[in-house]
C-alpha cells in the first residue's frame, strides 16, 4: 500500500489516529480539551531552532484578542503533555500568563515526533534554509527513509530536500548567513560550485556587504579558476554525477565518486555526521 503523502497537512497525517479521552481535562463534547499550560513541555525534535520576536508578539496580540482558536496538538507523557505542533501558540500563551489552552490529544509513536514537527513548520511558517537542511537530514537518518521516499512523504519535490541538504555542506560562517536571510537559497547554491571553503566565505560576505544579486554570484563563481573548474567538469562526465546522486539518495549523506587514472579503478567516499549517522550506514550496508 502506497504511503500517505504529507503535503496535504497535519490533518492528513493525524487522520485515523486514536485520540485519548483524559477524565481529567476532557471536554464533554469532542476531542479538544483545555489543560494547565504548566503542564505542556515543548517537542525535542521540534526543528525550528528559534523563534523571532515579531512573530511570536503577533502571535500574542492574536491570542490576547482572541483567545487560542486553534488548538495545540499534543500527547501524554506520563502525567504531563509534550508538543506535537503548536509550540508558537504555546510559547504565546505562556507568555501571556494563561492557565490554560485547548489542546487535542493523539497517540503518536517517538519516530513519528519529527515528522509532524516538520510538516506543520513547513505549512505554517516556514523555517530558514539551515533549519530545514538539518531537519531533513536527520528525519531521513532516523526514519530510514532515502530522499525519494521521504520526499513523497513530505509532499516536497527530491530534487528542493537534495539541494536543502547540500547547504550543510557550506562553512559554518556561511550557513549563519544563510539563517540570517543575508544570503538566499539561490546564492547559496552558486556558492557552494566554489567547492572551497575560504573563498565561499568571502563570496557570501560580499553577497551580504554589498547586496550581490543570484546572477551576479553565479557569474562571478564561473568566472574563478576556468581552467581548473573545466578540468573538474571533464573528470566527472554524466553517469559518474549520476551515480553520485543514486548514491547520496541510498544513503541519505553527501556521497563522492573519484575516478583513478587506471580505467575502471577510483574510490567512493561516503560522509557521516554523527555516530548515528554511521550505524544508519553501515545498517544499510552490512
Amino acid at each position: 500500500m502506497a504511503e500517505r503523502k504529507l503535503g496535504r497537512g497535519l490533518d492528513g497525517l493525524l487522520e485515523g489516529m486514536p485520540t485519548h479521552a483524559m477524565p481529567e481535562v476532557a471536554a464533554a463534547d469532542g476531542p479538544v480539551s483545555s489543560v494547565p499550560t504548566s503542564l505542556l513541555d515543548p517537542n525535542p525534535q521540534q526543528p525550528r531552532r528559534a523563534m523571532a520576536t515579531e512573530s511570536l508578539e503577533r502571535m500574542k496580540e492574536s491570542i490576547r484578542e482572541h483567545g487560542v482558536l486553534q488548538p495545540i496538538v499534543v500527547r501524554k507523557r506520563g502525567q504531563r503533555y509534550q508538543i506535537i505542533a503548536g509550540e508558537r501558540r504555546f510559547r504565546a500563551a505562556e507568555g501571556l500568563g494563561l492557565a490554560e489552552v485547548p489542546v487535542v490529544v493523539r497517540d503518536v509513536q517517538d519516530d513519528q515526533m519529527l515528522e509532524l514537527a516538520l510538516v506543520e513548520n513547513l505549512q505554517r511558517e516556514d523555517l530558514d534554509p539551515i533549519e530545514k537542511a538539518d531537519s531533513f537530514k536527520a528525519y531521513l537518518a532516523s526514519s530510514g527513509r532515502t530522499q525519494e521516499e521521504a520526499s513523497v512523504r513530505l509532499g516536497l519535490d527530491r530534487s528542493t530536500m537534495a539541494n536543502m541538504i547540500r547547504l550543510l555542506d557550506l562553512p559554518v560562517e556561511v550557513q549563519a548567513l544563510v539563517r540570517a536571510g543575508m544570503v538566499a537559497m539561490g546564492h547559496a547554491r552558486a556558492i557552494l560550485s566554489l567547492e572551497d571553503a575560504k573563498r565561499e566565505v568571502e563570496l557570501a560576505e560580499r553577497v551580504a556587504r554589498e547586496g550581490l544579486s543570484v546572477r551576479q554570484v553565479e557569474r562571478l563563481v564561473a568566472s574563478e579558476a576556468p581552467g581548473k573548474r573545466k578540468r573538474r567538469m571533464k573528470s566527472k562526465g554524466p553517469l559518474v554525477k549520476d551515480l553520485e546522486a543514486k548514491l547520496r539518495e541510498a544513503f541519505g549523506t553527501k556521497v563522492s565518486v573519484e575516478e583513478g587514472a587506471k580505467p575502471g579503478t577510483g574510490r567512493i567516499i561516503i560522509e557521516f555526521y554523527s555516530q548515528e549517522d554511521l550505524d544508519r550506514i553501515v545498517g544499510r550496508v552490512s
